[in-house]
């Protein structure tokens, strides 16, 4: 009996041992983070503006023409207006942008903005872009009888200006038809004359002048130019052409239109060359007697010269009156006229001009 009490307590001393071992706790593997490091702040880049394109400039054998005229009538496509000298027109408006502040109203004023050319009262050969309202501060046409021409140049009329397309050209004056489809006649004696796109038919120019254009006399213009420097154009450079191959003649003018220019030469022949294409630059204007130099092209000979350039100065010289390619004088112009007038070219004409460019040749010299 006393043998099982021991065994007894020895068994619960065992147990109560066993109970008082400890178990390792398990643990999840520790995991170390990457040490958080101040970084820079990224930075947008500043924000600009998109590049700001200016449309492209119009050339001027090309130009968008502008009329303003008082509304007598409108349809779902037709537009009639009166102009400023009181002339109707009628124009199809299909597919025009119109931005008319309240919508075209009869008796209101609009301008139209148009490719393409009145001939008179003909508009078949104008393409209407826009319709919009008067420009700020712009006069407004009134209702009018159509205007006549005058039957004396008023006295009192003074500088002008005038935009339109050249129709017509001769050794004695060049026609502008306008913008409302009438046509003026002016004189180019010593007119200062800039052209990058030439005499040809169909280029938009600017006419400065003096005078009455209503009135019954041939007005003279002090300045013809299809281009404006103010407004960025680039204008011509008198003298010659700093690359490619040219020859160059030099004499006065005979005759000249739109498409030629005939001259009587230093080596005393007439001939006419193709002016097309020619840039031209004058401060003595297209008149016949004045003293030029033409740069050309191809070959007299063969028939196939097209001249390039034509100017009676040149700017390199920094003198009026020098032409660049075989030194010519302007002053020569006298001598070089009375030539071409004892050659039959356009007897009295240039004779009466060759004295008239002698004498402002000489004030120029003096």
């Amino acid at each position: 009996m006393k043998r099982v009490t021991l065994l007894c307590m020895a068994l619960a001393a065992a147990l109560s041992l066993s109970a008082c071992k400890k178990t390792p706790k398990e643990t999840e593997p520790q995991t170390t983070e990457a040490p958080v490091t101040e970084t820079e702040r990224m930075t947008e880049p500043p924000a600009t503006e998109p590049p700001t394109t200016e449309p492209p400039r119009e050339d001027s054998m090309d130009k968008t023409r502008s009329l303003k005229g008082l509304v007598v009538s409108s349809g779902t496509d037709t537009l009639t207006i009166q102009t400023e000298r009181g002339k109707q027109l009628d124009f199809s408006t299909a597919g025009a942008d119109i931005q008319i502040t309240g919508g075209i109203q009869q008796g209101g004023n609009v301008t139209i903005l148009y490719k393409g050319a009145i001939n008179g009262t003909d508009t078949s050969g104008a393409r209407v872009l826009m319709i919009v309202d008067l420009a700020a501060g712009e006069t407004p046409v009134t209702e009018g009888e159509p205007m006549t021409e005058g039957a004396e140049a008023d006295p009192d009329a003074g500088a002008g200006t005038l935009e339109g397309t050249i129709s017509e050209l001769n050794a004695d004056r060049i026609v502008i038809l306008a913008n409302d489809g009438d046509s003026y006649y002016f004189s180019l004696y010593e007119t200062d004359i800039n052209l990058v796109n030439g005499v040809k038919e169909g280029n938009y120019v600017t006419v400065e002048y003096n005078g009455d254009i209503h009135g019954p006399d041939i007005v003279a213009a002090t300045s013809l130019r299809d281009n404006d420097p103010a407004a960025g154009d680039e204008a011509v450079k008198a003298g010659p052409t700093p690359t490619g191959e040219h020859s160059y003649l030099n004499g006065t003018i005979v005759d000249c239109s739109t498409a030629s220019m005939t001259i009587y030469t230093d080596d005393e022949q007439e001939l006419t060359i193709d002016i097309s294409d020619a840039t031209q630059c004058y401060i003595y204007g297209i008149t016949a007697g004045n003293y030029v130099t033409i740069e050309y092209t191809g070959s007299l000979d063969n028939g196939d010269a097209k001249a390039t350039a034509v100017y009676d100065y040149t700017e390199d010289d920094g003198a009026a009156g020098e032409n660049g390619a075989d030194a010519g004088d302007a002053g020569e112009n006298g001598a070089d006229a009375g030539a071409a007038d004892e050659g039959g070219a356009d007897a009295g004409d240039a004779g009466e001009n060759s004295a008239d460019a002698g004498d402002a040749d000489a004030a120029d010299a003096a």
